[in-house]
Formats: C-alpha cells, structure tokens, sequence
C-alpha cells in the first residue's frame, strides 16, 4: 500500500507539473504572437510613412519638371522670336 500511495503521488505531481508547462508554454506563445504583431503593425506604419514620403517627393518632382518644361518653352519661343 505504501508503494501504491507513491507511485500515485509521483503520477499526481507528474501531471500537475505537466499542466502547469502546458499552459506557461500556450502564455509563452501567446506572448510571442503579441509582439510579433507589434512589431508587423510597427513596420507596416513605417512603410505606409515611407510611401507618403516618396508620393510627396514625386509630386514635387513632378512640379519641377512641370517648371522646366514651362521655362525651356519660353526660352524657345524667344530664341525664334530672335531668329
């Protein structure tokens, strides 16, 4: 009976230990999952901010050729005007 009475509470704490990695491990994780999201929602607000950022300088690329093309025009209706 007493062997019985250790094999029983060895199995009890065995199991008792089990559950109680089980459930770290599923916090662990759960855990990860949180700051890998973090971290995606993180690069993905950087991306969106980059974006904007080349969207913006386009634009003013744009503006300047706009000008460019607006002055060489210019220049050359003077120069037949010259001619």
């Amino acid at each position: 009976m007493n062997n019985d009475l250790v094999l029983f509470i060895i199995a009890a704490v065995t199991i008792v230990l089990v559950v109680i990695l089980w459930k770290g491990m599923s916090v662990a994780k759960t855990q990860i999952s949180a700051d890998q999201l973090q971290h995606y929602q993180k690069l993905a607000e950087q991306a969106a901010n980059a974006e904007q950022k080349s969207a913006d300088a386009q634009q003013k690329t744009a503006e300047a050729l706009e000008d460019m093309r607006a002055r060489l025009a210019s220049i050359e209706k003077l120069l037949k005007e010259v001619q």
